[in-house]
């Protein structure tokens, strides 16, 4: 970071930029402004590539990073190239603008890929969009912007745009409504309405309904069963790992699964999930309990364990 701007204090003025450019230029520098805080030198087309060294090179100047390169249309007097570099140790920008040869038929304009290797693309994207070519750049094409087949040059003021045909909604008139006797039905739609066939909405919904509700009633009934299912297996788990401990358990939920058995006939498919997933909660809590009283009783018998080697160990050192 220390290298960051270190020459701030030797930025060269407009003024000195200019006389250095035309001292080596001569004719080359057409004009020089300071437009929008920014040193713009206007160049002969035959000073582009050259002026481009001259600011990458000459240690006064010291332009050596490429920021950018755009085209601009300037009517009928053609087309401008537009480039601008940046010097990272004094802090400076300069603007470079040539007006291209060629008119607007054929304009034309030297490359300075040779110079910043940045300028590539954004030529490539010049050309894309102007029609303005570089000579010298190592390939314009293919197309970057747009497909290889297009026609034109986009950013052109005289590129003509495709309009856009646009027609009227066609509202209720399509698909066409028609009574029994073939004539068109003319309805008079309110707010809130939606134009179209209403009986073939109607029918659709309806189905629509009717297939949600089965796979609503489908969806519910396996649920109820996978809860069931998951309960009596707990329950089985259990009582083998608890054994004798757990035998009331056991007993207590066969009397719910009884007592459930026997409301099951007279409950409702809702009450009967609503029954399931409380049995299942109440197994749930009942293999918690168990794993817990399982958990402390190994804990007990690893301590009793470690506590008769400790003894065992005194002992044998006596």
């Amino acid at each position: 970071m220390s290298d960051v701007l270190a020459r701030q204090d030797d930025v060269l003025s407009p003024d000195d930029i200019t006389e250095l450019l035309r001292d080596r230029l001569e004719h080359g520098v057409v004009d020089t402004k300071v437009e929008f805080k920014t040193f713009t030198v206007y160049l002969a087309p035959d000073a582009w590539l050259q002026t481009a060294e001259l600011c990458r090179d000459l240690p006064a100047l010291d332009y050596d990073l490429f920021d950018c390169l755009f085209g601009v249309d300037a009517r009928e007097d053609g087309f401008d190239v537009v480039a601008v570099l940046y010097s990272t140790s004094t802090g400076s920008r300069i603007t470079l603008r040539t007006r291209c040869e060629g008119g607007r038929d054929a304009p034309r304009c030297p490359s300075i890929t040779s110079v910043y290797r940045g300028a590539n693309w954004m030529e490539r994207e010049t050309w894309d969009m102007f029609g303005i070519e570089f000579d010298g750049h190592p390939q314009l094409e293919p197309r970057l912007l747009t497909v290889e087949n297009f026609e034109g040059w986009p950013l052109r003021k005289d590129f003509q745009l495709s309009s856009r045909v646009a027609k009227a909604w066609p509202g209720v008139k399509e698909p066409v409504e028609l009574d029994e006797e073939g004539n068109v039905i003319e309805r008079v739609t309110g707010i809130g309405d939606a134009p179209g066939p209403y009986d073939l909405d109607k029918a659709m919904a309806e189905q629509a309904k009717a297939i949600n509700t089965r796979q609503a009633e489908v969806e519910a009934g396996d649920d109820a069963a996978a809860e069931t299912t998951d309960a009596a297996a707990g329950a089985s788990e259990t009582e083998a790992n608890d054994g004798g401990d757990d035998a009331g358990v056991a007993d207590a939920a066969g009397d719910a699964d009884g007592a459930s058995d026997a409301d099951a006939g007279a409950a409702t498919d809702d009450d009967a999930a609503a029954q399931a997933k409380a049995k299942a909660d109440a197994r749930r809590k009942e293999q918690a309990a168990a794993r817990k009283r399982k958990a402390e009783q190994r804990a007990a018998d690893s301590e009793g364990a470690d506590r008769d080697d400790a003894d065992g160990n005194e002992e044998g050192n006596a």
